[in-house]
């Protein structure tokens, strides 16, 4: 529950007071749901909740344990919060499909029953800005994380700026925002570094909640633009065990697509269909693939990034927990 608390500090700027839940509460139950859960309770907003923190995910059944929440939330009339450490991607599908809220501390949190207050939230632009990754932040972090070998704490802002391509303003911003969300640290005076204490591990589940899709929107064309990377499940071949997809995605960034609009280069741009899918990204998708792909392919954490929220086959999910499992644990 420590991570949990944490998790609700950086990302809501909440600091949760969470207790076990009292035996009087717990004797309303029967013994089953004790054996299934730990159980504790909190206020967040006004709202008493009900966090049911899984004793383990091996046996787990979405359609069940929807049933074991109603059940439980009948006994207890407060709202349920279910609270696990990990989760594959496909559980956590079947949680969002069955409208059952969860936290993954450090990953994500999906509250269906609460939308209409975190809506309040969302209000708040600059509250939105402080918990999410900048494009330029989360270019960096995955620079990091991929490119072991090139620690980026050996360079100044002004050789990173160099690196990625961003004005000094732009990756002072981009920084700033690592700074913020406790993902680096900065020292020196005149030659500042940034430094990631945090091992690989630690670093990804403590940033995965706050990364962003790189995909900004998808459109279609009749002829693809040169030197494009492969993305999307088109590039899931060369990550996973799953086949392209029948539809060729590439990615493109986004100042790349508006000046090829802008001089009428893209045959046939819609919405809708075409030859090709471009997916038009937010950062360059070419500075993180060095070395990362023999195929063509946009970088596997960009790429798990893009399509983690979407709703696919199950083949699809497993294929994503492939790519966490190869390239983090």
């Amino acid at each position: 529950m420590e991570e949990l608390k944490k998790y609700f500090q950086q990302i809501l700027g909440v600091q949760l007071e969470i207790q076990e839940l009292e035996s009087e509460q717990l004797n309303k139950l029967p013994f089953v749901f004790k054996s299934n859960f730990k159980f504790y309770s909190t206020t967040f907003r006004n709202h008493q909740l009900i966090l049911l923190e899984l004793n383990k995910e091996d046996t787990f059944n979405a359609n069940q344990l929807r049933k074991q929440v109603v059940e439980i939330q009948k006994k207890l009339e407060k709202r349920i919060i279910i609270v696990t450490d990990t989760i594959t991607a496909i559980n956590r599908k079947r949680l969002i499909e069955n409208r059952i809220s969860f936290i993954i501390p450090g990953k994500q949190m999906f509250m269906s029953e609460l939308l209409i207050d975190l809506k309040d939230f969302e209000k708040d632009k600059t509250f939105k800005k402080s918990v999410l990754l900048l494009p330029s932040a989360q270019l960096i972090l995955l620079y990091q994380i991929l490119h072991k070998e090139d620690n980026l704490s050996q360079y100044t802002f002004k050789e990173l700026a160099e690196k990625f391509q961003y004005t000094q303003m732009g990756i002072t911003k981009a920084i700033e925002n690592l700074k913020r969300l406790a993902i680096v640290k900065v020292e020196g005076t005149k030659e500042k570094n940034i430094i990631f204490e945090k091992d690989i591990e630690k670093l990804w589940k403590d940033s995965e909640g706050l990364c962003i899709n790189p995909v900004m929107k998808t459109v279609y064309v009749d002829d693809k633009p040169q030197g494009l990377f492969k993305s999307n499940t088109t590039a899931l071949e060369e990550y996973t065990d799953m086949n392209p997809s029948s539809i060729e995605y590439f990615a493109i960034e986004k100042k790349q697509f508006y000046e090829l609009e802008k001089n009428n280069q893209l045959v046939n741009l819609n919405s809708e269909n075409g030859n090709y899918a471009l997916e038009v990204w937010k950062y360059n998708p070419e500075l993180l693939t060095k070395g990362i792909t023999k195929k063509n392919n946009v970088d596997p954490l960009s790429l798990y990034l893009s399509l983690k929220d979407g709703f696919f086959d199950e083949r699809t999910d497993m294929a994503l927990d492939q790519i966490i499992g190869k390239y983090i644990w």
